[in-house]
């Protein structure tokens, strides 16, 4: 079955002479590999090199979106904007287009309902806007809000975004919210291994701190994709590790997805954390999280 759903997402429009030399100062992906068939993860940074915002970039003819959660995109406007007045570039809120996430068992499920066909990009274009290829089965769509009723025939729409959310957890997609912003580098939340950092394009802000992650070996933590049998688990709950008898601070949830199941959890711990460590979240004490495997290496 195809499913679709309204997600909360905002779309960031860059745009003017300067857009792309702006841009390409502030977050850690090289704009350059941008083309038509190819949408790009990447990070925007405060000076010491902790998130503001997760991202996905997509390259228009006169412009850059910028896609993110509704609380990451508004941060980084503000914060782009603020940086912006020196130079010939102008930023706006979308009012027109809107996000949808479409999941399916797989992705040629997806592309016979829309006829469309990724083969080896992740990102196409067609009659109803943008589709990008996040995971298997699992693909956003950027569509004009009046095109919306042309999805009905074609796919379910619903307004389960929970349902979504849960799948990016378990695909390992990052995603920040309002009491973690400004507080992780990119490594922490696994950018590097979803290919959101270009270590070869140069300065940008914050860039510092994320080499010297890399090269210097300075990074300890990761993200981790966790689930709970329990369904009241809040986003900045302390998670805790068993050592022998007693319980050890080990880090905490950034994001959750509660589902008929139970709830999918996001959550930066130690780098070294075992899919067998025994977790909890620090003021459920009866609650056990369980570790999945990640689809992807830990490398920074």
């Amino acid at each position: 079955m195809i499913v679709a759903s309204r997600i909360s997402e905002k779309i960031i429009q860059i745009s003017g002479q300067d857009r792309k030399s702006y841009l390409h100062g502030q977050v850690t992906q090289d704009l350059n590999l941008l083309n038509d068939t190819t949408f790009l993860w990447s990070g925007h940074c405060n000076a010491k090199g902790k998130l503001w915002s997760v991202h996905k970039l997509i390259a228009e003819n006169d412009a850059y979106l910028m896609l993110a959660s509704d609380t990451e995109a508004e941060q980084s406007f503000s914060e782009l904007k603020k940086y912006g007045v020196f130079s010939k570039v102008e930023f706006a809120l979308s009012e027109q287009l809107i996000s949808l996430g479409v999941t399916a068992q797989t992705t040629s499920e997806i592309e016979s309902a829309l006829a469309i066909s990724f083969t080896s990009h992740n990102l196409v274009q067609f009659e109803l806007g943008y589709a990008l290829k996040l995971a298997e089965g699992l693909v956003q769509l950027v569509i004009e809000k009046e095109k919306l009723a042309e999805l009905e025939g074609k796919i379910t729409l619903t307004n389960n975004e929970n349902a979504w959310l849960a799948a990016n957890i378990k695909a390992g997609l990052p995603r920040l919210n309002a009491q973690t912003l400004d507080e992780f580098v990119p490594q922490m939340v696994n950018l590097q291994a979803i290919g959101g950092i270009s270590f070869n394009k140069g300065c940008y802000t914050g860039q510092e701190t994320v080499a010297r992650m890399k090269y210097l070996g300075k990074n300890k933590r990761a993200m981790y994709s966790l689930f709970a049998a329990e369904q009241h688990i809040e986003t900045a709950s302390d998670v805790e590790v068993q050592l022998g008898e007693n319980w050890r601070r080990a880090g905490k949830v950034i994001n959750t997805a509660v589902t008929d199941e139970g709830t999918y959890i996001q959550a930066v711990l130690p780098n070294d954390t075992s899919e067998q460590a025994q977790l909890r979240v620090k003021d459920l004490e009866e609650s056990r999280l369980s570790v999945s495997a990640l689809p992807y290496t830990l490398e920074d």
